[in-house]
C-alpha cells in the first residue's frame, strides 16, 4: 500500500508537526473506520483469534476506545453495548474520563458496573492518577447502583487501594503463566501442596510445590518449628519472573511502600492473592497437575504470631 504523505499530512494538518494525536490520526486514515470497527467486533466475539485483534486495539488504545464508543453510542443491540463497554476496559486511555458521566447514567445495571473496573484498570495502568477520578465519583457516593456507590465511596474516602481488582485479575493471569511454564517439569511428580508467598515489601511473589519425594515426614510439612517450611521442600521458593508477574510485583511493592507499610496493607494484598489463586483460571490449570488427594493450598503471612492464618482457607 502506498501512502501519499504530503496529501495526508495537509489534510490533517501536520505538514510541519508532529505528535502522538497527530500519528494517531494519520493511522486511523489509513486503515479506515471498517478496520476499527471490525477489530472492535471480533474482539467482543471471542472467536478464534481475538486475542490478536484486541491486542492491536491496546497498541492502537485512543483509537480503540473511540470505536468502542461508537458501538456504545449508536447500537441498538444491549449485548453489543455492553460488549463494547466492558472491552473499553483494555483499549482506553484517560480520556476515558470523558465518557464515564455517561455510563453511569445509562439505564443499564451491567454498563454501569463497568466503570468499576474501566476505572480501576486505567489506576493500575498508571493513565489516570486518584486526583483525576475523584470529582466524578463523589456524584456517584448515592448512585442506585450498589457496586458503583461502594466503589465510589471507597474511592473518595481512601477505603481502598486503587487498582486492586485489576492487581487480582492480573496476578491471576500471570499466575496461570507460571503454573503453565512449570506444569511439564513437574509431570511425573505428585503434588501434595502449593504455596504462595507474598511479600510485599520485597516486591516478590513466589511459588513452592510440596512433593511426595521430600525428605522428611510430610506430616511435619507445616510444623511450627520450621519456620521458613518452604525452604525445606525440594521444589520450594521457585522464581517466577515472567513478563507478566513482573510488573504485578512492582505494582505490589509501589502500593505497599505508599502504604507506609501498613498491616492493613499486607492484609489487603494476602486476601488479593488467595482470590487470585481461588480464580477458575489458576484453579483450572492446578487440576492438571498429578495432585494427591491431601492436596492442600497455603497462603501464609510468616510475620505474625503463629499459628499462622491460611488466608486461602479464609
Amino acid at each position: 500500500m502506498q501512502v501519499n504523505w504530503k496529501k495526508l499530512a495537509t489534510e490533517i494538518g501536520a505538514v510541519d508537526q508532529y505528535g502522538t494525536y497527530l500519528s494517531l490520526k494519520a493511522i486511523e486514515i489509513i486503515l479506515g473506520e471498517d478496520f476499527f470497527a471490525q477489530a472492535v467486533k471480533y474482539s467482543m466475539s471471542l472467536e478464534d483469534g481475538w486475542c490478536l485483534s484486541e491486542g492491536v486495539l491496546r497498541v492502537l488504545r485512543p483509537l480503540g476506545m473511540k470505536h468502542c464508543y461508537n458501538i456504545f453510542k449508536n447500537s441498538h443491540d444491549l449485548e453489543d453495548r455492553r460488549g463494547a463497554v466492558y472491552l473499553m476496559k483494555y483499549v482506553s486511555d484517560r480520556d476515558i474520563l470523558n465518557y464515564i458521566p455517561e455510563f453511569l447514567a445509562d439505564p443499564d445495571e451491567e454498563i454501569q458496573r463497568a466503570i468499576v473496573q474501566i476505572l480501576d484498570q486505567m489506576l493500575f495502568w498508571g493513565e489516570i492518577e486518584h486526583e483525576n477520578i475523584i470529582p466524578i465519583l463523589e456524584s456517584a457516593i448515592n448512585h442506585p447502583n450498589k457496586e458503583v456507590r461502594r466503589f465510589a465511596i471507597g474511592e473518595v474516602h481512601g477505603e481502598t487501594i486503587h487498582g486492586m481488582d485489576s492487581f487480582i485479575e492480573n496476578l491471576a493471569d500471570a499466575l496461570w503463566d507460571e503454573l503453565y511454564r512449570w506444569k511439564r517439569r513437574f509431570k511425573f511428580e505428585t503434588i501434595h501442596g502449593f504455596d504462595l508467598s507474598c511479600l510485599p515489601w520485597h516486591g516478590q511473589i513466589k511459588l513452592s510445590f510440596q512433593t511426595s519425594q521430600e525428605d522428611f515426614e510430610l506430616s511435619e510439612a507445616y510444623s511450627d518449628e520450621c519456620e521458613w517450611y518452604f525452604n525445606t521442600w525440594r521444589l520450594g521458593d521457585l522464581p517466577c519472573d515472567g513478563y507478566k508477574i513482573e510488573s504485578v510485583k512492582k505494582w505490589m511493592k509501589m502500593e505497599y511502600e505508599k502504604s507506609g507499610m501498613s498491616l492493613q496493607c499486607l492484609e489487603l494484598f494476602l486476601n488479593a492473592c488467595a482470590t487470585a489463586v481461588k480464580s477458575y483460571a489458576v484453579q483450572n490449570i492446578l487440576q492438571e497437575y498429578n495432585l494427591s488427594p491431601d492436596f492442600q493450598v497455603t497462603i501464609f503471612n510468616f510475620n505474625a504470631a503463629k499459628p499462622w492464618k491460611n488466608y486461602y482457607k479464609v
